[in-house]
C-alpha cells in the first residue's frame, strides 16, 4: 500500500517548513510506503528552496499550479498522487508523530471506506487577544473533535472532517473532483472545497471512518486571531452554505432575499449591544450568525449576473 501526503501552499514558505518538518521525525512502521506531494499553486516566496531542503530526509516532489486557487491545486495534487490513498493537510499544520501511522491503520481495518478523518487541535499564537484568552467555548475556527473512539462518518450527524486532516481513497477522489467555483478561487472567497469533496463521496453511498489517533495541530497566526478575521471567515462559510444548496426564493432587495437583510441588522444589532455588555461567550455567536448571514448575501448579489 502506498499513501500520498498531499500538500497545497501559496506564500507559506516558513509555515510549510514547520509541517514538513513534522513530517520528518513522525514514526514510520516499517510496512508504510509513502510519498509526499506538495504543490506550490504560483507562488513568489521561496517556497521552492524549503522543498528541495527536505529532498534527503522525505519522499518527497514538487508539482505546480500556475493557476491559483486551493482547489485548482488540490485538482493538481489529485492529478499527481501515486498513492492508494491520498492524506491531505495544510501547509499551517503540524502533525503528531503517530499520524501517518494511524491512518494506515485505519486503510488496512476498513478496507471497504473511502474517506477518513482526524482530530485537529488548535494551537493559538501569543499572545491572544482578551476576547479570545477569556472565551473557552471557542476552540478555533479549523478545530475537529468527535472523541477518542472510531466513529462512522455522517452528514446527518455533523460528523465530518476539516480540510487540514482527511484522507480519501484515491480511486474515489479522482471520481469527485474538487469544484472550480470554491476554495478561493480568483474573483471570489468562497471555502468549502474539501466539505462538497466529503460531503458527495458519503452521499455516493461510500463509507468513512472517525480516526482520532490521526491528530494535528492547526497553527493560528495572529491575523486569524481578530474579530475582523472571525467576521470574514464565517462570511466565506455563509457563502458555501448558500452554493450547496441555498434558495433565493421570495422578493428580494439588491439581489438577495428580503429577510436575510432584516435578519442580518438583527444579528448585527445584538452583537452590537452585548458586545458592550456582555462576555465574548455570548457576544461571539451573534457576530458568527451577522458573518454567516452575510456570506449569503453575498452570494446571492455576486449570482445577480
Amino acid at each position: 500500500m502506498l499513501a500520498t501526503v498531499a500538500i497545497c501552499t501559496l506564500n507559506r514558505a516558513e509555515s510549510l517548513r514547520r509541517t514538513l518538518e513534522s513530517l520528518a521525525v513522525m514514526r514510520m512502521p516499517q510496512a508504510i510506503d509513502w510519498e509526499v506531494v506538495v504543490v506550490n499553486n504560483n507562488c513568489t516566496d521561496h517556497t521552492d528552496e524549503v522543498i528541495a531542503a527536505f529532498a534527503d530526509r522525505l519522499p518527497i516532489r514538487r508539482e505546480f499550479e500556475p493557476q491559483r486557487g486551493l482547489s485548482r491545486a488540490r485538482n493538481r495534487a489529485v492529478d499527481a498522487a501515486r498513492g492508494d490513498y491520498i492524506v491531505w493537510t495544510d501547509d499551517d499544520v503540524v502533525v503528531d508523530p503517530g499520524w501517518l501511522a494511524a491512518y494506515t491503520e485505519a486503510f488496512r481495518r476498513w478496507p471497504e471506506a473511502a474517506l477518513f478523518g482526524g482530530k485537529i487541535v488548535e494551537r493559538f499564537a501569543e499572545p491572544l487577544p482578551k476576547w479570545l484568552a477569556g472565551n473557552d467555548t471557542f476552540p478555533g475556527f479549523a478545530a475537529r473533535d468527535f472523541g477518542n473512539e472510531p466513529l462512522p462518518l455522517s452528514i446527518v450527524d455533523g460528523r465530518l472532517p476539516f480540510g487540514p486532516n482527511f484522507a480519501v481513497h484515491t480511486a474515489d477522489q479522482r471520481a469527485f473532483p474538487y469544484d472550480l467555483k470554491l476554495g478561493h478561487a480568483p474573483g471570489q472567497r468562497r471555502r468549502g472545497e474539501e466539505l462538497d469533496v466529503i460531503e458527495r463521496v458519503l452521499r455516493s453511498g461510500a463509507p468513512g471512518y472517525w480516526v482520532p489517533q490521526a491528530r494535528v495541530e492547526h497553527c493560528a497566526t495572529p491575523e486569524q486571531q481578530t474579530i475582523q478575521y472571525f467576521e470574514g471567515f464565517f462570511a466565506t462559510v455563509g457563502e458555501y452554505e448558500e452554493f450547496h444548496g441555498g434558495s433565493a426564493a421570495g422578493p428580494r432587495w439588491f439581489g438577495a432575499p428580503r429577510w436575510m437583510w432584516r435578519r442580518l441588522v438583527e444579528r448585527w444589532l445584538q452583537y452590537r449591544l452585548h458586545r458592550l455588555i456582555s462576555p465574548a461567550s455570548i457576544w461571539l455567536p451573534y457576530l458568527m450568525t451577522y458573518g454567516i448571514i452575510w456570506g449569503r448575501i453575498r452570494y446571492w448579489r455576486s449570482e445577480r449576473g
